[in-house]
């Protein structure tokens, strides 16, 4: 398992360089997809769907990239984009491509909805967090400027 979380750190940190993350706060990406990729083995661990997994493993991406954003001044997508790369059905989408050009469509099929659905988990995570970080964060500046009047 160390030897996972490690590969998993270090894949977080590929991920940030090659998107140009400053080096001060590539840590800080590689550790939100740390937390994303255990949040998943921990729902399955569960026995979750692995459906259910990549959401709340991308609800705690997303989270915690929103919470560094604001407490280092920086945006999310620094350290989102690191977080949630972890979580990408990679396997899937080959299993299903392999299922397909042996021949086997059913099967191709089912991988197929399984990886569309496991990719709309993460976007609809994502999602979710965002939409409220920006609804209290419009709240906030609503209640700021009516302080002030």
């Amino acid at each position: 398992m160390i030897v996972k979380i490690g590969a998993i750190f270090f894949l977080s940190l590929s991920i940030g360089i090659l998107y140009r993350v400053p080096k001060a706060l590539l840590f800080y990406g590689a550790v939100v997809g740390v937390t994303g990729w255990l949040t998943l083995q921990a729902i399955l661990g569960l026995n979750g769907s692995i459906v259910i997994g990549c959401f709340v493993g991308s609800l705690v991406v997303a989270l915690c990239s929103e919470l560094l954003a604001r407490r280092l001044r920086r945006p999310a997508t620094i350290f989102l984009i690191p977080g949630f790369i972890p979580l990408v059905p990679g396997l899937e989408g080959y299993l299903t491509m392999l299922a397909m050009v042996r021949g086997n469509y059913l099967e191709g099929i089912e991988m197929a909805m399984r990886t569309v659905f496991m990719g709309g988990a993460i976007a609809m995570g994502i999602f979710v967090i965002s939409t409220i970080v920006h609804t209290v964060s419009v709240l906030q500046t609503r209640e700021e400027k009516q302080d002030a009047s």
